[in-house]
């Protein structure tokens, strides 16, 4: 396990996944100090009355001021643009992160917009909810879950090893992927799953049945209570990736439907005993992680 060695960290976004964040420091025996970014004063206010962050400030300038390191907790959509001004409010020594659910358009931003563009190490931590704010933050969020840190060539090992120690901290297993290589599996392991929740509500709503819907239809189709701005940006920003693999399930799907169509209870079952045996061996390897 990688050593944190950072004496001041800021968390742009104090929602759920920075407020989480600030918490999960504290419980690990963390004892340097928090600053939260947030635009809104209701935000910065619970950021610091739950104990996420010292202290908030909507001043981005202000709120880098001597960190050594930055996690960026916003929406993808705004990465970018936050990136444009840490290249000349942050400090020029200061490792930066962020936690995006996109990583290839991130990382070509940051080494396009950055002076020391090898002190930036995009993550994306594999854990969340469809619930947002403070309020929801947790200390137990990211324990046993996976992230997936991308550095390219440009990053410096000190850099990666920094917040690997970041996300160990927390009680994340780190992985590493190139940020076209995450994007890719993302796709097919986290926006198709949310696009498919999303067109079962709606599938269900014209269908008819929601009325009598119960523990299995909440517990598939939860994550499309998820915020519409964010997986807008997520979506689009991924549309490449997110596309092939809605092909795939489409080729899936209409395999399915033919043997439902005809009758062909061998290969239905065949299939169904496939998916069980993947998943269930999905399940022990992540009861194994958590041990």
């Amino acid at each position: 396990m990688q050593t944190l060695d950072s004496r001041q960290i800021t968390i742009v976004g104090t929602g759920l996944l920075g407020g989480s964040i600030g918490l999960a420091l504290r419980a690990a025996g963390y004892d340097g100090k928090i600053i939260g970014v947030a635009r809104k004063q209701s935000t910065r206010d619970a950021a610091v009355a739950l104990g996420c962050v010292n202290i908030a400030t909507a001043d981005l300038a202000t709120g880098v001021d001597g960190s050594d390191m930055i996690v960026l907790c916003a929406p993808v959509g705004t990465i970018p643009a936050l990136l444009e001004q840490l290249a000349t409010s942050a400090d020029s020594d200061a490792v930066i992160t962020d936690v995006g659910s996109t990583k290839l358009s991130i990382v070509e931003a940051a080494e396009k917009a950055l002076p020391n563009p090898g002190r930036f190490v995009g993550s994306h931590p594999m854990a969340g909810s469809e619930s947002t704010g403070a309020a929801h933050a947790r200390t137990e969020l990211f324990r046993n879950k996976p992230v997936i840190i991308t550095p390219t060539d440009q990053t410096l090992d000190q850099a990666v090893d920094q917040v690997s120690a970041l996300w160990q901290t927390l009680g994340m297993v780190t992985y590493r992927a190139t940020p076209a290589e995450h994007d890719q599996m993302v796709a097919h392991i986290s926006h198709l799953p949310h696009a498919m929740a999303v067109l079962l509500v709606l599938a269900a709503e014209q269908g008819g049945g929601l009325e009598v819907a119960s523990t299995g239809f909440t517990d598939t189709t939860r994550i499309a209570s998820g915020d519409g701005e964010l997986w807008a940006d997520i979506f689009l920003d991924n549309a490449g990736p997110v596309v092939e693999a809605m092909d795939q399930f489409v080729t899936l799907t209409q395999n399915l439907r033919q043997i439902i169509a005809d009758g062909d209870r061998s290969r239905l079952l065949e299939i169904l005993e496939s998916a069980r045996g993947v998943r269930d061996r999905w399940i022990k390897q992540n009861a194994k992680r958590k041990s």
